[in-house]
Formats: structure tokens, C-alpha cells, sequence
């Protein structure tokens, strides 16, 4: 049988073309697929309305204390800080705080496992959170502008942590991807 030069390329065209399908597809659909998270098993669930609006809250407290702890950092290095000014902000601040704790505190069980307990880390970072704001003021009323930057390194070092440990999905999981500041 023969075949002519047009049949010939078509038939090796295809085969070439079902060769390299076969060899490079599945590593080309693979490259839009999430990676697999294996840590956390986690039961898909709508979250009802008291969920939703309990994280509403906490998203709402956390954006009150991300305000008040800039304007804490702005007040503290301007060139005449206003102690008076600071404290009352720290005073909002602690009451944000608080907020955010007790919504936390009533917070469905988190499904699925986990290594540690992200509702108690939130406690603790908030506790060093206004532990490192009363280091801001107290170098602000010694005058220690040294003292100032590194209070202030210290609550964002521990707001970043925070952020990242806070569960506000619906799951009760932190946010999957750090937040930059």
C-alpha cells in the first residue's frame, strides 16, 4: 500500500502530537492545581449566619486595633509626642482588645486537627501586644527615642504574629496566607 507525503506527515504529525499529550499533559494540568494541604483535614460546611457575623466581628475589632496602633506609632516618634493623647488611645486599644478576646472566647470548635490551639496563642499575643504598647509610652514619657523604636518594633513584630494566628475563616483556621504590613 501506499501512501502519499501529505498522508505520510498527517499519520506522524499524530503520533507525535499523541506522544507529547501523553508525556507532558498531566505535569501541564498540574501546573494551575493548588498544592495539597495535608496538615489539616477539614469537612467542607456552610457556616451559618452567627459564625459569619461573629467573624465580621473580629475582622471589624482587629481594623479598630491595626488604626490605633498606628496612630500610637505616629503620636509616639512625632516631635512633641501628647502622652495624654497616647494613654487614651491606649485605653481604646485595650477595649478593642477585649472585644476581639470574648469574640474569640465564644467561637465555635475548630474542626479538623491541629497542632496548636490558635485561639490561645491570640490570648497570649495580645497580652504582649499591650505589654509592648505600655513599653511605647513609657520610653515616650523618658524621652528615650531609642527606647520609642524599639517599642514599637516589638507591637509590630507581635501584630504580624497576630495576624498570622488569628482564626478568622470559617473553620476556625488562621488566614492561609500571612498578611504583610
Amino acid at each position: 500500500m501506499r501512501v502519499n507525503k501529505f498522508a505520510a506527515s498527517a499519520i506522524a504529525v499524530a503520533a507525535c502530537s499523541s506522544v507529547a499529550v501523553a508525556v507532558a499533559g498531566p505535569s501541564l494540568a498540574a501546573v494551575n492545581a493548588p498544592d495539597p494541604d495535608m496538615s489539616v483535614i477539614v469537612t467542607p460546611s456552610k457556616a451559618p449566619k452567627a459564625a459569619v457575623q461573629q467573624q465580621l466581628d473580629a475582622v471589624g475589632q482587629l481594623g479598630e486595633m491595626l488604626t490605633l496602633l498606628s496612630r500610637i506609632g505616629k503620636e509616639a516618634q512625632s516631635k512633641t509626642p501628647d502622652v495624654a493623647a497616647l494613654k487614651e488611645m491606649q485605653q481604646r486599644l485595650r477595649a478593642a482588645t477585649a472585644r476581639l478576646a470574648d469574640s474569640l472566647r465564644t467561637s465555635p470548635p475548630a474542626r479538623g486537627r491541629q497542632a496548636t490551639d490558635p485561639v490561645g496563642d491570640v490570648h497570649d499575643l495580645l497580652k504582649k501586644l499591650a505589654a509592648a504598647v505600655q513599653k511605647v509610652i513609657d520610653a515616650v514619657e523618658k524621652k528615650d527615642r531609642a527606647g520609642v523604636q524599639a517599642a514599637l518594633t516589638e507591637a509590630l513584630t507581635v501584630l504580624k504574629d497576630l495576624l498570622s494566628k488569628l482564626p478568622l475563616t470559617g473553620d476556625g483556621m488562621p488566614l492561609p496566607v500571612p498578611l504583610p504590613l
